[in-house]
């Protein structure tokens, strides 16, 4: 299924007033009610899973002006971008849409695509680049929606911080 653009954009005009009406940190409508009309890419699933993880509060491929953000929490005015190498070849373009993005009050994140599909190391501990960074963007921001979760995405990254650094010792 390819994303179709136009009845993505209706889909949350429509929802756009509940959506906006919410906490940042609670859904507005299901978490999935995008699944017949938004088709994610790889990467993208994978950073969904993460963020579902989390239990943040992300909109998949949520319009912001002319543009449309991989994932976004439109109360927070926080997105998401993840860059696979087939669609964010031109940085400055990418660059001028972050700063267009910045200029209409959001703030912008972004993750490289190869981050996105590395697995847990369970021997480790390790967190996966994807979960580390979206415990970073969601803690900084509040977005989950319950305060346990968000103590363990904080001790999960200060046991991450002390094991990398145990490593270099």
């Amino acid at each position: 299924m390819s994303s179709n653009w136009n009845a993505i954009r209706d889909h949350y005009e429509a929802l756009k007033p509940r959506i906006l009406a919410e906490r940042k940190d609670e859904w507005a409508i299901d978490a999935y009610a995008w699944s017949h009309i938004i088709a994610l890419t790889p990467i993208e699933d994978w950073l969904w899973m993460q963020i579902r993880e989390a239990n943040a509060i992300f909109y998949p491929q949520y319009p912001v002006g002319r543009y449309f953000v991989d994932f976004a929490n439109p109360v927070a005015r926080v997105a998401i971008e993840c860059d696979g190498a087939a669609f964010h070849l031109d940085q400055a373009k990418d660059a001028a849409r972050d700063r267009a993005l910045m200029e209409m009050g959001w703030r912008v994140y972004r993750i490289p695509g190869s981050h996105c599909i590395r697995d847990n190391d369970h021997e480790t501990g390790q967190i996966r680049e994807a979960a580390r960074f979206v415990y970073r963007v969601v803690l900084e921001h509040g977005l989950s929606r319950n305060q346990s979760m968000n103590d363990m995405m904080f001790r999960a990254l200060e046991n991450d911080r002390a094991r990398r650094e145990e490593e270099l010792a």
